[in-house]
């Protein structure tokens, strides 16, 4: 089923068969009430979950290495 009122399309006013409709997601999504999720394979390996059960001492050792290589 189809909701005339809650598209995938990026804008606010959809066509629909007898006229236009207003599109409540894309205000939604403007809103930040609902997350986008970004399309497979354009995560960066920044953004995807870490599986291993590092403490936060790790994350910020390795944190601090990022950043310091960075500016070389």
């Amino acid at each position: 089923m189809n909701l005339s009122f809650w598209s995938d399309e990026d804008r606010l006013f959809v066509p629909r068969l007898l006229g236009w409709s207003i599109n409540f997601k894309y205000i939604a999504k403007k809103l930040g009430w609902i997350k986008v999720a970004a399309p497979e394979g354009e995560l960066s390996p920044s953004d995807e979950p870490e599986l291993t059960s590092e403490s936060r001492e790790d994350r910020l050792r390795r944190a601090i290495e990022r950043s310091r290589t960075e500016g070389e």
